[in-house]
């Protein structure tokens, strides 16, 4: 057997946190036995055994791409991913593919990643609004709309921690009851709103505190630096309007799609969004999934007015008895990334 293809990947590690990381996890583990991997790191923290940027080791960065056969920029910040496409595609002339994971126009610098990017060999756009600002017509790049999803081994996550355990089972001795589970990489503030709508989601269930449905929300935040004040606050409301037995907001890293899987309602209730990972792997459990309208979501999502409470509180009791959608477009992942990787291994 020939020796592996060799793919450099650079962004975060797949052991941070996030859904830029869970996917480059799940394509590694997708693609196992087919390519070699090897990792640039760009997170905060520190592992052992990757090589991280913000060494600033640029004879090892140099090094990794000169032994790469393609170089796979997964960066989530611009001003990254710029450099990386100077230094591996116009210095080093590498295969290079880039995946853009969050919609271009936000960035607010279209016209020059567009300008940068249609240089590449591939270019990987996870929705429509972004494929839409980066495609050039008539150039030697490859474009492709394709889903940052990819599907998890279930039986690989991590089980679910004792105290949420203990909640669901709560939760599910009232026969009523409607469990909807969210999630945040960690709270931040877009356009001075929060941006993945914890606020939104605690409004909604004080609307639906008298309904004849008893609907519970678990909402995770995975990294709580810097939160404090925002889940003070939250705290706060939701204990002002007497609705802390139905709301759990968890503070930690959790296998949300075991979570996903225990709930009822899959809500993502951002102001802004790339590919959400977490509506996809809903809509593979069959679950009711409802989502804000910021951008296009896959078939089988109920939209509601982003920033709207009263369509969101709307589009829950109207999806009530909806098990998700069968329709949901089913992707053979791993020959799609075979074939962009072949294609670029030239």
């Amino acid at each position: 057997m020939g020796k592996l293809p060799r793919i450099l990947i650079i962004g975060p590690a797949p052991q941070n946190i996030g859904g830029i990381c869970i996917h480059i996890r799940r394509l590694m583990a997708l693609l196992k036995g087919d390519y070699e991997f090897d990792i640039v790191d760009e997170g905060h923290k520190r592992w052992n055994g990757v090589f991280n940027l913000r060494s600033l080791n640029l004879f090892k960065y140099f090094g990794k791409i000169f032994r790469a056969n393609i170089i796979h920029i997964q960066s989530g910040h611009f001003v990254l991913r710029l450099f990386h496409v100077i230094i591996c595609k116009f210095i080093f002339l590498k295969n290079t593919v880039v995946t853009v994971h969050r919609d271009p126009n936000i960035e607010g610098r279209t016209s020059i990643t567009r300008w940068f990017l249609k240089r590449c060999n591939s270019v990987i756009v996870v929705n429509d609004k972004g494929y839409d600002a980066l495609v050039v017509k008539n150039c030697k790049c490859s474009y492709l709309l394709l889903p940052a999803y990819l599907p998890p081994d279930i039986n690989a996550e991590h089980q679910l921690p004792d105290e949420i355990i203990q909640k669901i089972a709560e939760i599910r001795q009232d026969s009523n009851s409607f469990l909807m589970v969210s999630n945040a990489w960690k709270l931040v503030r877009h356009n001075n709103e929060d941006l993945y709508g914890l606020d939104q989601c605690i409004e909604a269930l004080v609307e639906l505190k008298n309904s004849e449905n008893h609907y519970y929300l678990i909402f995770v935040i995975a990294d709580n630096t810097d939160a404090t004040p925002y889940v003070n606050q939250y705290k706060k409301i939701i204990e002002e309007n007497d609705i802390a037995e139905r709301v759990m907001i968890w503070e930690k890293p959790l296998s949300f799609v075991r979570l996903a899987q225990a709930s009822d309602i899959v809500l993502r209730t951002t102001n802004t969004d790339g590919d959400a990972i977490s509506i996809r792997e809903a809509l593979d459990l069959n679950k009711i999934v409802i989502a804000s309208d910021v951008v296009k979501r896959p078939q089988g999502v109920k939209l509601f007015k982003t920033r709207d409470v009263n369509s969101l509180v709307t589009t829950i009791e109207n999806s009530i008895g909806d098990r998700g959608s069968s329709q949901a477009e089913k992707i053979d992942y791993r020959q799609k990334y075979i074939s962009i990787y072949s294609k670029n291994n030239k």
